[in-house]
């Protein structure tokens, strides 16, 4: 059970906290916060589509 919790609960929470400094660091006019965005934009797509593979997965089995 604790696995699911956290790749239903934990991933999409971090996913959304991913996408929050993403756009923070996106608006920011140094090139390294802007370069760090995308950190970010990768971290959060990471672990918002986790959840969503493992779906996927568990329904071919």
């Amino acid at each position: 059970m604790a696995a699911l919790g956290f790749f239903f609960i934990i991933l999409p929470c971090l996913a959304v906290m991913s996408f929050t400094c993403f756009a923070a660091c996106r608006a920011q006019a140094n090139r390294t916060l802007k370069s760090l965005a995308y950190v970010f934009l990768s971290a959060g797509l990471i672990c918002g589509l986790t959840p969503v593979g493992m779906v996927i997965w568990a329904a071919t089995l």
